[in-house]
């Protein structure tokens, strides 16, 4: 029993010593997002919605996943589209989108680099918008944000 015993407590050591992963180092910086979008867009215009993701000073070019999550504000954001991205090159992701209507979109980047998953939305607007017209579609999204609350009765004021 004892040299059976000798022979495979030293084995398994091995084995187990043999199996364990080294520690990878995993910086504590947070990943940003910084979201470079077009200007003065028409719609059905094809233009391309970028990001770029870095980690301090470093450019991130191994990200897991980047998506973004296209929606007209006015239909609202159960309506909306995701769109994988394409890595480019220098930390920058992009997808190319064209937009069917004038109005307020908005575009959330759903980015997943080093563990961590960040998520910022900017406003875009579609063609020939007047800020009266552009006011007006984002009072109607306070008002519908504020509707979808009156289902629960038990909040105080």
């Amino acid at each position: 029993m004892k040299k059976l015993l000798l022979v495979v407590v030293p084995f398994l050591l091995l084995l187990v010593g043999c199996t364990s992963a080294p520690e990878e180092e995993t910086s504590m910086e947070i990943v940003e997002v910084e979201m470079e979008l077009p200007e003065n867009v028409k719609e059905q215009e094809e233009v391309a919605v970028k990001t770029l993701v870095t980690q301090g000073d470093e450019k991130v070019e191994d990200a897991k996943e980047v998506q973004f999550e296209i929606w007209n504000v006015e239909k609202g954001k159960e309506n909306s589209v995701l769109l994988n991205a394409e890595h480019v090159g220098d930390g920058v992701y992009e997808v190319k989108h064209s937009f069917e209507d004038k109005g307020v979109y908005r575009v959330q980047s759903h980015v997943t680099a080093r563990d961590m998953h960040v998520m910022p939305t900017k406003q875009m607007v579609i063609g020939d918008l007047s800020q009266e017209e552009i006011d007006t579609i984002l009072a109607s999204e306070v008002e519908e944000e504020e509707h979808k609350d009156d289902g629960d009765h038990d909040h105080h004021h």
